[in-house]
């Protein structure tokens, strides 16, 4: 990991985003199923670009791409297209009585539907969510009750508006034969400016869309965007965790706020998990933030190659190493601690008495996805996640499962945690 201070600004690294999920006393927590050629992982790849961008190449462009789709033991064909206009899209959905029913989705205000670059990459155009693995037994059981899902994800149109999440998404399926859109309702109630509560809580806020395009299913009807990790005003890390709960009766979903307790042992963990990836991508993947991109020093590298270019860390949280091990002692074992400093590609050091890095983006494994907690156990005060891992073959379609190792968490008398053991999984 070596690299010049020309190249110093594009190499400042993205955060990567990653979470975890699962416990045995519930269902077991099962990744959605795509029937997508790409399979979701909208942390890695680019937005799909729109189709009439191109110039118009050999490929053929792209008309429409059909999807299998079942509620309960009915099941049908979507066929996904672009409506008239262009800006939108014309869903036609077949029964198994080949009766024919059509549905036009429109994107939400300041967004847009993205389309696939050609019709070889036409599955790109929706998601469908199983709503059963076909037999897996534990996971979703036999009833046939959950149906499936098609998730229409949106892209921001103008930067500009930072208030805006770049993708959203919305979700759809079949009541009576006909393709509905799942309402999305929010149970936080509004705040003022002082954190105070200006809507009752029963009375629940329709929402436009669902404001995350990645979601990860924690139970049967239960699903989870990545939790969001923000710093505290002593430095130290918090996470939030939202669901979003199905009803399949009226095809409507809940937004509920999880507590971040270790009672709450499914959402503790994804809390904890989203908490240690925030601190350990900047001991694998990314550099901590550097403002000063004109002055470094130039260090000989110790195998005799390049030299390398170091910059000042502006991070309030830290000045020297030791702070930052002092930082990093307070979520994780020594033993891990010392692992990420000696690995670290970043090779932090003191120079002049001040913290200083190596720019740079360490790069991700494209063969690997998303994480999930499969089961837990837990022994006392001592949680042991075990987790799988997405695998993708060189065209980035899913494989099947790896094993993604068991993360270990111990829960401090004070309310606190300790991570005994954990891998970053990118």
């Amino acid at each position: 990991m070596k690299y010049r201070p020309e190249f110093a600004a594009a190499l400042c690294g993205a955060a990567l985003i990653f979470t975890s999920c699962g416990y045995n006393d519930l269902p077991r927590t099962e990744v959605i199923t795509e029937t997508s050629a790409q399979a979701e992982n909208t942390d890695k790849l680019p937005a799909p670009a729109l189709a009439n961008s191109l110039d118009g190449g050999a490929e053929e462009p792209f008309s429409s791409y059909t999807y299998d789709f079942s509620v309960a033991e009915n099941n049908y064909m979507i066929t996904v297209a672009p409506d008239e206009t262009g800006t939108g899209l014309t869903l036609t959905v077949e029964n198994n009585r080949f009766g024919f029913s059509k549905f036009n989705v429109a994107p939400p205000d300041n967004y847009m539907v993205c389309l696939p670059y050609s019709q070889q990459y036409a599955s790109q155009v929706c998601t469908v969510i199983k709503g059963s693995t076909g037999g897996d037994g534990g996971l979703y059981g036999d009833s046939g009750d959950i149906p499936d899902l098609l998730k229409i994800d949106f892209y921001l149109m103008n930067a500009d508006d930072e208030t805006l999440p770049y993708s959203v998404s919305r979700l759809y399926s079949i009541i009576n034969d006909s393709l509905v859109e799942v309402e999305v309702y929010d149970t936080e109630p509004d705040t003022d400016s002082e954190g105070g509560s200006v809507r009752d809580e029963n009375i629940l806020k329709r929402m436009d869309y669902i404001p995350e395009s990645v979601l990860y299913r924690t139970a049967n009807i239960v699903f989870m965007p990545e939790p969001t990790v923000t710093v505290n005003e002593d430095g130290s890390l918090d996470a939030e965790v939202f669901t979003y709960t199905l009803n399949p009766d009226d095809m409507t979903m809940r937004r509920a706020r999880q507590d971040f307790t270790p009672e709450n042992a499914l959402y503790y963990g994804y809390a904890v998990h989203a908490i240690a990836g925030e601190i350990y991508k900047y001991f694998a993947s990314v550099s901590l933030p550097v403002s000063d991109y004109e002055n470094y020093v130039k260090v000989p590298s110790s195998d005799g190659g390049d030299d390398l270019y170091f910059f000042k860390v502006d991070d309030p949280r830290f000045s020297t190493v030791e702070e930052l091990r002092a930082y990093v002692n307070k979520y994780f074992d020594e033993n891990i601690t010392d692992k990420m400093f000696r690995e670290a590609p970043q090779q932090y050091r003191d120079i002049d008495g001040e913290l200083y890095t190596i720019l740079g983006d360490g790069g991700i494994n494209e063969e690997l996805g998303k994480l999930t907690i499969i089961s837990l156990t837990a022994d006392g005060n001592v949680y042991t996640y075990h987790t799988r891992q997405e695998k993708f073959n060189s065209e980035h379609i899913l494989d099947g499962y790896v094993d993604g190792g068991d993360f270990v968490v111990e829960i401090t008398e004070d309310g606190g945690f300790i991570i005994r053991q954990y891998r970053y999984p990118n």
